[in-house]
């Protein structure tokens, strides 16, 4: 089962939706961690662990986030992730 988590500053925290995403991936054996803060230091990733999980890391820019409204963010972070997805295929 998918499971999407959340690393992001407090002012944008609510505008992100962990729920939603999870709920699109469904029953995938992948694990998401959307980070989502004011600085450079967190990048794209991904690993495989022993068991076969999938993991990734998808920034989403701090700076356009911000500006967004929710609906506008789950779309940002539904496209991340059909990419990323799509780039590991």
């Amino acid at each position: 089962m998918a499971k999407v988590t959340l690393a992001a500053n407090e002012e944008i925290w609510d505008l992100l939706d962990d729920e939603y995403i999870q709920d699109y991936l469904g029953d995938l054996n992948v694990n998401i961690l959307f980070s989502c803060v004011n600085t450079n230091k967190w990048a794209d990733d991904s690993w495989v662990e022993k068991d076969g999980s999938q993991y990734y890391i998808i920034k989403l820019p701090y700076e356009v986030v911000k500006t967004m409204n929710k609906q506008q963010v789950r779309a940002l972070m539904l496209e991340k992730t059909q990419e990323r997805l799509q780039q590991a295929a």
